[in-house]
């Protein structure tokens, strides 16, 4: 999908991402939306009813059924790609995120619950972070800093309009540019 998506899967800001997403698609309280990892990559989605049961999507691990699928909706179009093979599948595990590995997670969640502008702030910070790191003017471990440094220094709001979010993330953005604490001894 890109190295932006590569960097965000490292760092699981990609799944804060998606909690935000979540509980603004679907109206659910945060609490209520949980982030497992799933080394086998072959369950991407799960939803547990009202009932208990629980209804999940599984595929294998490329993007180009649901890259085919969005394309083709509402249909489902034939493919020859590759098909999840529970033969050889031995195992399907779960684990708990480690929020202090991965801090872009909680770095999400906390933004979550702030609400207001910060997801602008956390959004903006994170594409220029990320940015930088794959141009090699910072270290891997400097993107979730970035992102909280900013976070530290913007004056959250809960009353915005779009001219307010366009403004905040060229602020953010343009603020971690001309910041020179994370670079590298390289120039920028």
């Amino acid at each position: 999908m890109g190295n932006k998506i590569t960097i965000d899967s490292a760092t699981m800001m990609n799944k804060g991402l998606e909690v935000i997403e979540a509980k603004w698609l679907f109206n659910i309280d945060e609490s209520r939306i949980e982030v497992l990892i799933h080394p086998q990559s072959i369950i991407h989605s799960m939803v547990e009813f009202t009932d208990g049961s629980i209804k999940a999507q599984l595929g294998i691990p490329d993007m180009k059924i649901p890259i085919q699928y969005a394309l083709t909706y509402p249909e489902r179009i034939h493919s020859d790609f590759n098909r999840v093979n529970f033969e050889k599948i031995n195992t399907l595990t779960f684990e708990q995120p480690d929020t202090e590995k991965f801090k872009c997670l909680k770095i999400a969640y906390d933004v979550l619950r702030a609400g207001g502008t910060y997801p602008v702030v956390m959004n903006a910070a994170n594409e220029i972070a990320v940015e930088l790191f794959l141009h090699e003017k910072i270290e891997f471990l400097k993107i979730p800093e970035i992102i909280e440094d900013q976070l530290n220094h913007h004056k959250n709001s809960e009353s915005f309009n779009l001219e307010d979010i366009i403004r905040i993330d060229f602020e953010t953005r343009r603020e971690v540019l001309n910041s020179n604490k994370f670079f590298n001894a390289v120039e920028v």
